[in-house]
């Protein structure tokens, strides 16, 4: 493996605490994997250790309620329900559909999204400057990330004429971001594939459809449904010579490639949010942030199992590459 991110110390500031021993927050969470599933152990660690710099220290200051779907997004209205009986000052929702269970169940307590993209489309924000509601947080860039993709996958496979887009119609992000896609590959002519999944069953059959549409390369969206799946996608791609475009942690276990913001920066961010409205602030006027870093991750490995060229251009713009 061979890394060209530059890796440097992150000094964080001291922080005053005023919160009384005798006092304890009470944060909810809402989420489809909890920190021991594959690829989440360093964005729950980025979030509590954001948190603890900021003085909030589970089980001594901070009371944490959590629910896991376990990628199972049909049980967060339940969930949502049960986070709400039990009145935390502030709930972190990840993902689209946690953030709508977790609407549908409160408009009074506060609620922190993070992986979510098109926040206001959604619904779930009047506008980036003045969320206007209980919700708030941190959000994927939307539409303009579509073309960029395109131009990366184009880059390895010049001839791409099928694109498979795997999106979960539950998730409404998710949902708009393939009309986004389906927008950005028309001018170019290229074809994009609808291959929805709600749930897991449906992986095998919508990769049969893929394989009977001719897709030459498959970009899976991060839902929780989904990312349950990706090492079974990895091997179906490797099997077909399909070039992948998923999560960067995807691509360090067999995916080819993948650019998007630095997750551990979106989990940051969220806590960030989470102290601030447990200190009083109101999410109604706490902008909606957008993360700053993007990375782009290529495996080499991968390209040479599947007979595609990444170009020097590309490597030099990887911020790591797995060899």
């Amino acid at each position: 493996m061979k890394r060209r991110r530059a890796v440097a110390a992150i000094l964080l500031p001291a922080v005053a605490v005023h919160t009384h021993a005798a006092v304890t927050a009470r944060l909810g969470i809402l989420a489809g994997y909890p920190p021991s599933a594959p690829g989440a152990t360093a964005l729950w660690a980025a979030f509590y250790s954001e948190l603890e710099a900021r003085g909030w220290h589970v089980d001594r200051n901070l009371t944490v309620l959590a629910r896991y779907s376990e990628n199972h997004p049909e049980r967060e209205p339940a969930y949502a329900a049960e986070l709400v009986a039990a009145q935390p000052q502030v709930i972190l929702a990840l993902g689209s559909s946690a953030v709508e269970a977790l609407r549908r169940a409160t408009n009074t307590i506060p609620i922190v999204m993070t992986g979510v993209s098109h926040a206001v489309e959604a619904g779930f924000v009047r506008s980036m400057a003045r969320p206007g509601g209980n919700v708030t947080g941190v959000t994927n860039p939307a539409s303009d990330m579509q073309g960029k993709l395109l131009e990366l996958m184009r880059a390895v496979r010049p001839e791409l004429q099928q694109l498979g887009l795997m999106w979960s119609p539950h998730n409404l992000g998710s949902a708009i971001g393939l009309r986004d896609m389906q927008a950005a590959a028309g001018p170019l002519g290229v074809r994009v594939v609808s291959l929805p999944i709600e749930r897991s069953e449906q992986i095998e059959p919508a990769l049969a459809m893929a394989l009977e549409q001719g897709v030459q390369a498959l970009f899976a969206h991060p839902t929780s449904v989904i990312a349950i799946a990706w090492r079974q996608l990895a091997r179906w791609a490797l099997e077909h010579r399909v070039a992948t475009l998923g999560q960067a942690h995807w691509v360090r276990q067999g995916f080819l490639m993948s650019y998007w913001a630095v997750n551990t920066d979106l989990f940051r961010i969220a806590a960030g949010f989470a102290d601030r409205i447990l200190r009083g602030a109101k999410p109604a006027t706490l902008p909606v942030q957008q993360p700053t870093r993007f990375e782009l991750v290529l495996n080499l490995r991968t390209a040479h199992a599947i007979g595609v060229t990444i170009p020097n251009t590309l490597r030099l713009r990887a911020d790591e590459i797995i060899e």
